[in-house]
């Protein structure tokens, strides 16, 4: 399960990457389910056919890589429109406006041509009433089976199971595995209260995540644990997300070949990243 949405990943580029919340945003969202009882609410979305909304988001990882401290910041902008219905959910199409990726090794931003290449493409994407990814369809050059799926279910938010008032708190578990990597443990969240945000009443859920990953990347295998905390603002009319933010620590050790040298050698490593999400409009 993802930032509640679809599901918390094990996603490894350069070094293990936990994949993060997802979300999903309509700029005409229907009224879904919002109940009352005794203080409680409980969110459903079913986004209206034909809605479009744009979004932009951000992921900053830092990672020092065999003596070397390097930086590397993606951007995208997003447009999402929702094609039809399905029994269990809804068709939403995914197209990519904009993206760019910087690094930074050492202090000094050099140029870097990321191995994805998103911009102009569109995937389609069948996600359920409790906003979770169910299936998804088309291609982007640079990603895996794997990465397609973390970068739709980056874009959406699943919804609490039972309704929640002020003060509770849930657990969920993580139990994931991709072609190169595998992420259990366990998620914490909290309903802080409730607020206006950008003009729309919004539900805060904050938490924190917990998971021991172990995988597989080009330069050796990982083992490490990915700590992470959380704030979520979700609009309490139609469910969908306003604003996210994650900031994640992975600490452990690689086992590979050193470039250097050219033999064997287990390592400590470390990794910080932060996530921003954004509803535009």
């Amino acid at each position: 399960m993802g930032f509640l949405s679809g599901r918390f990943r094990a996603f490894f580029s350069l070094i293990a990457v936990f994949a993060l919340l997802n979300i999903y945003c309509s700029s005409s969202p229907s009224p879904g389910e919002v109940e009352g009882k005794g203080g409680k609410i409980k969110l459903r979305f079913t986004p209206e056919v034909g809605a479009v909304s744009k979004y932009k988001g951000s992921h900053t990882k830092e990672m020092n890589f065999y003596g070397l401290d390097i930086r590397i910041v993606n951007t995208y902008r997003v447009v999402h429109s929702v094609k039809s219905k399905t029994d269990k959910g809804s068709i939403i199409r995914i197209k990519c406006l904009e993206q760019d990726t910087k690094m930074v090794k050492d202090g000094e931003t050099q140029t870097f041509q990321s191995p994805v290449k998103a911009v102009g493409k569109t995937i389609e994407v069948e996600v359920s009433s409790m906003g979770e990814v169910e299936s998804v369809k088309g291609f982007i050059p640079g990603l895996s089976k794997d990465e397609l799926k973390n970068f739709a279910e980056s874009w959406f938010f699943e919804l609490p199971e039972e309704p929640c008032g002020i003060g509770e708190s849930w657990r969920k578990e993580i139990d994931d595995s991709t072609e190169t990597g595998v992420a259990k443990g366990f998620a914490l969240l909290t309903l802080k209260g409730f607020e206006s945000k950008k003009g729309i009443e919004v539900a805060c859920i904050s938490g924190s995540v917990e998971v021991d990953v172990t995988g597989k990347t080009g330069r050796g295998t990982i083992k490490g644990i990915q700590r992470s905390t959380f704030e979520a603002k979700i609009a309490m009319e139609g469910g969908y997300l306003v604003t996210a933010s994650i900031k994640s620590e992975m600490k452990g050790k690689m086992t590979g070949i050193n470039p250097e040298t050219a033999k064997e050698e287990t390592r400590d490593i470390a990794t910080f990243s932060h996530d921003k999400i954004e509803f535009i409009e």
